[in-house]
Order: C-alpha cells, then structure tokens, then sequence
C-alpha cells in the first residue's frame, strides 16, 4: 500500500477557554480529494492550518508527509511540499501579478520558465503587470491560486477558494484542484459550495468543532434521506 500523505487521529485544538477543533482523524493518500464542509465557526479552517503546520494541535497524533504533526521526533512538517491558500487574500498588494509569482519562484527557488507556464495555464497574461492590489475578485483568486500552486505541492490545502466568484472562475478553480490530485497530490478544500461539493469523491461534515468520518456525499445523502447533499448538511444542523 502507498504511504499515506496524511495520517492523523485525534485532532484537537482549542483558543482560550473556546475548542474550535475536536477529535478529528482523516487519511489521505496521492491523487486523494477531500472536501470539508459545514457552517463557519465548525473548525474547517484551523484543520487547514494544522494540516500546514501553522497551528500546533492540542491532542491528537500522526504524520502529514511523513511528519509528527505535534512537531515529535520526526522532525517539523515541510512547508516546501505544501501549497496553501488562504481565505483571504494574502499576496503584496503593492507587486503586479508578474512580482507576486516571481517572489514565490524564488522563495521555492524555482527556475523562471514555471512563471510563464502559470501565466498561461490559470489565464494571466492579461493582468501579468498589474499591481495585485487592484485586481478583481476573480482574478485575485486566480493569482493565489497559482502562488499557491506554482512548486507542485504534494499537500495542497485550499480555505474558501471559490468564495464570491463567478461562474466561470469558480469552475476553472474546481477543474484545476481536480487536476492536481490527477497528478498525484492529495487536495483538501474547504468549501461553502454545496452543490459543488456533492460532485467530489469525498467529504467530511464539520459541526461545532466535529468532523464525520471521511465518506461520499452519496452516502451522506443517502443516510440523511435527503435529495441533495445542501438538505443533507442542512438536516444535520438542526438541534
């Protein structure tokens, strides 16, 4: 069996007297895609963040790429073979979209030939000297993503990434995680984007800190008798 990317159990967090995360495990290997879903507040963003090594869980164990997720003798995750997308945009407003993907080929030390292949593949040519400050929605989701993307992460862990967009931009974005994880990385979304969500291989339901164990959305709409995953998810938050 391949190595797992991702193996924890367990997982807990809390801020203060407030547990944000609780006792969430999940298992992903090359090509996986999962996709998290639930009301905000449930604690799908700060399982990103642990998952990128950026917030250190409270409880909890296992290895994302080959790593003790609490930081033990394994030694601290690689953020080189991460790629993470915030939910707010988070690139120098004042650099064009030409500046932002040459900083992040440096700080990647990657040769110059991937930034016109980026400019290319996400649709940027059109933008490529504009100050990133001034961009669109849509095309400022274009530009993260392909920072975030741009040294071919083995993890790539994405927060809200089609939030507000257009039609359009938000299909590109689902082809392009979809892609990804062809191509052998294991990809973690969260989304808001039910009807979206109800198309990917799997799913896990956040509520007030809690995770379901990874399944499909099949399933889940089958065990809620639901007609739809948003019915489903809707179903489960009721008290």
């Amino acid at each position: 069996m391949a190595e797992l990317l991702v193996d924890i159990s367990g997982l807990s967090k809390a801020f203060g007297s407030r547990t944000v995360v609780r006792d969430v495990s999940m298992r992903l290997g090359a090509g996986d895609l999962l996709g998290l879903v639930g009301a905000n507040g449930g604690g799908k963003t700060t399982t990103l963040r642990m998952l990128a090594g950026l917030v250190k869980p409270d409880t909890g164990s296992g290895t994302v790429l080959g790593a003790a997720i609490r930081s033990g003798r394994s030694g601290r995750i690689d953020q080189r073979q991460i790629g993470y997308m915030s939910q707010k945009l988070a690139l120098y407003a004042e650099l064009t979209v030409l500046e932002n993907l040459r900083f992040h080929a440096r700080v990647h030390g990657l040769r110059s030939d991937v930034i016109g292949d980026a400019l290319a593949r996400y649709g940027l040519e059109a933008v490529a000297s504009q100050r990133f400050g001034v961009l669109s929605g849509g095309w400022a989701r274009r530009v993260q993503f392909a920072t975030s993307v741009l040294h071919a992460p083995l993890l790539l862990l994405l927060d809200e990434p089609t939030a507000g967009l257009d039609v359009v931009t938000r299909l590109a974005l689902w082809d392009w995680m979809a892609q990804f994880a062809s191509a052998g990385s294991a990809v973690v979304v969260s989304t808001h984007d039910l009807a979206e969500a109800e198309r990917l291989p799997q799913i896990m339901l956040y509520r007030d800190g809690r995770a379901s164990a990874q399944t499909t959305p099949g399933q889940l709409i089958g065990a809620a008798g639901s007609p739809t995953l948003e019915a489903a998810v809707l179903g489960q938050a009721q008290p």
